[in-house]
């Protein structure tokens, strides 16, 4: 039996940049590693009323906060979608390295 999806909401600045860049270029690699996520991109103007300001990623009504840092690390998003019950694909293992590269570009 599958699990309930894992809702992702990405809330973002109109143009991205910085960190709502980050968590924009973030979105391919958790389509691409969770199979059983739901993904929105909402700019901060449409955002529901209890959602916070942008930039932010809520999974399942909970914001990712940074555990060390004022980003999101790789270690971070992994840990919440797991414990939201994100279930990677078969034969991918989410790594925080590929995470953390795609975020260190972004802030650049």
């Amino acid at each position: 039996m599958e699990k309930e999806p894992v809702e992702v909401k990405i809330v973002t600045k109109c143009p991205p940049h910085g960190r709502c860049k980050m968590y924009s270029s973030v979105v391919w690699l958790i389509i691409s590693t969770f199979r059983n996520v739901k993904i929105s991109i909402i700019p901060s103007d449409f955002r529901g009323k209890d959602d916070p300001d942008g930039p932010c990623v809520i999974v399942n009504g909970e914001d990712i906060e940074p555990s060390n840092t004022i980003y999101v690390s790789g270690e971070d998003f992994i840990n919440k979608l797991n414990a939201a019950g994100a279930i990677p694909y078969d034969g991918v293992s989410p790594d925080a390295s590929v995470f953390d590269d795609i975020i260190e570009k972004c802030l650049e």
